[in-house]
C-alpha cells in the first residue's frame, strides 16, 4: 500500500506514526511509537516495535509470526509512504496467502476509496466525529464558532450556582468561555480527539473539580436525572441519528425550571462554506417551526426559535473581512425551558 504525501519526510512520518496510533486505540490496540515499544490488544502483548528509524521506516514484529513495515523515501514535492507486510507467515498455503490478501487487505482498501466512503471519512474527520491534528487545531480555538456562543452564553446568563451541560462540546472552547462565570460544567462528546483537546484546554477547571468531560452520545447521556440547570449545544444538532431522544435525554438530566439554548442547523446554510459538500449531504436542516416541535415533543412545553443576528459578534471576535458576509442574516436559536405543571 502506497501514498504520496505533499509533506516533508519528518513531517510525514510523525502525522503517519500519530494517525495510526490514534487509530488503533479504536480497536484496542497501543502502539509504543519509539524503538523497542510494545504493542497491546485489551492489555495483551501482541508485538514490538523492531526498528524505529525516524524519518525512514518503522517495522512492527508480531509475537505469533510476521510483521507490518511503514517506510518513507523523498520525491519531488514531498514524501512516498509505503505500508508492506514483511516476513509473513509460511504456515499457510499460497492460495490461502492469496485469500487473505484479497479479502483482509484488497478488499478493505477498494472500499475505502469508494467515493461515498471517503466523503463519509471527510465529514466525520471534519466535522461530525472530528480527528486529527487539523481538526484538534481547528476545534482548540474555532474561531467561526464563537458568535454562536456568543449567542448562548448572553441567553444563558450562567451564574457561580449553575451546573452546564455542554452536548458535542468538541475541543471544549465553549466550556472555557463558560466557566469564566464560576459555574460547574460537564462535556461530552463522541469523538476521543475532541476529548483531549477539551482537557488540555480546560486543564485547571478539571483539577478543580469544577469541569468533567466524558465520551458519550448525546441520546444516551451518562448523567442522573435532573442533575444540571442548563445545557447547551452548537454545531451538533444537524449530525444527531436520534435528535428527538437526544432532546429527550437533555429533558431528563436538568433540574426544573432548567434551560436549554442551542444553535439551530438552518436550511439555509446548504451549500455554503458552512455546510459544503459532501458534509451538507449528510446533514439533517430543521425549519424554525420543525425545531420548535421537537422540543416540544421532547417535553419542552416552553419553548421557541429565535433568528439573532450574529455579524457584530463576528466582527467582536475577529472573523476576516471576506467572511464576514457568513454571518449575515439571522441564525435560529433554540431557547427552552423543563418546566413542570
Amino acid at each position: 500500500m502506497r501514498i504520496d504525501l505533499p509533506l516533508a519526510p519528518q513531517e510525514a512520518f510523525d502525522t503517519l506514526i500519530d494517525e495510526i496510533s490514534i487509530a488503533l486505540k479504536t480497536s484496542g490496540v497501543t502502539l509504543e511509537a519509539r524503538s523497542n515499544g510494545q504493542i497491546t490488544q485489551n492489555g495483551r502483548i501482541v508485538g514490538y516495535v523492531e526498528a524505529w528509524e525516524p524519518p525512514r521506516r518503522m517495522r512492527v514484529q508480531w509475537n505469533s509470526a510476521g510483521g507490518v513495515e511503514l517506510r518513507l523515501e523523498h520525491i519531488e514535492g514531498g514524501t512516498r509512504a509505503t505500508l508492506s507486510q514483511v516476513r509473513p507467515d509460511e504456515s499457510i498455503g499460497e492460495s490461502e496467502a492469496a485469500g487473505w490478501f484479497a479479502t483482509e487487505f484488497a478488499s478493505p482498501f477498494i472500499c475505502a476509496t469508494m467515493p461515498a466512503r471517503f466523503e463519509d471519512w471527510i465529514t466525520d474527520r471534519r466535522a461530525r466525529k472530528p480527528s486529527g491534528s487539523q481538526a484538534r487545531a481547528v476545534y482548540r480555538e474555532p474561531l467561526y464558532h464563537y458568535p454562536n456562543f456568543k449567542v448562548i452564553l448572553a441567553e444563558l446568563a450562567l451564574k457561580p450556582t449553575d451546573y452546564l451541560l455542554d452536548v458535542g462540546c468538541g475541543g471544549g472552547a465553549l466550556l472555557k468561555e463558560a466557566l469564566q462565570s464560576g459555574c460547574r460544567a460537564a462535556g461530552i462528546d463522541h469523538s476521543a480527539d475532541m476529548l483531549r483537546v477539551a482537557e488540555e484546554l480546560n486543564a485547571n477547571a478539571v483539577a478543580q473539580g469544577r469541569l468533567q468531560i466524558h465520551q458519550a452520545s448525546a441520546d444516551q447521556l451518562p448523567f442522573s436525572d435532573q442533575t444540571f440547570t442548563c445545557a447547551s449545544m452548537t454545531g451538533v444538532f444537524g449530525f444527531l441519528p436520534d435528535p428527538l431522544t437526544a432532546l429527550k435525554e437533555i429533558w431528563r438530566v436538568l433540574q426544573p425550571n432548567g434551560r436549554l439554548v442551542m444553535l439551530g442547523s438552518d436550511p439555509a446554510l446548504r451549500g455554503t462554506p458552512a455546510a459544503p459538500e459532501p458534509i451538507a449531504s449528510r446533514l439533517r436542516f430543521y425549519t424554525d417551526s420543525e425545531l420548535r416541535q421537537l422540543a416540544v415533543d421532547a417535553g419542552f412545553k416552553d419553548a421557541k426559535v429565535e433568528r439573532r443576528e450574529l455579524l457584530a459578534f463576528a466582527r467582536q471576535v475577529g472573523v476576516p473581512e471576506e467572511h464576514l458576509p457568513l454571518f449575515a442574516g439571522g441564525a435560529p436559536f433554540l431557547i427552552a425551558r423543563k418546566t413542570i405543571a
